[in-house]
């Protein structure tokens, strides 16, 4: 799964910190900001085995990955 974060620039390195903290892998960063604001894509690798009931699942439940 891959989602696009944008942040206000003064906020960007502690959004990355929290999203690597949570399990993600960050690729494509553009620190430099635009209109005030920069973004980066965080990567998730699903499992195989993970369905998306599973998943579902999981959301309704809180549990975090």
């Amino acid at each position: 799964m891959r989602i696009r974060v944008t942040t206000r620039s003064d906020l960007f390195e502690e959004r990355k910190q929290q999203h690597i903290e949570r399990g993600y892998r960050i690729e494509d960063e553009r620190p430099t900001p635009v209109n005030g604001l920069c973004s980066f894509i965080a990567v998730c690798e699903i499992a195989d085995s993970d369905g998306v009931g599973d998943l579902v699942t999981q959301a309704l439940n809180g549990v975090a990955r």
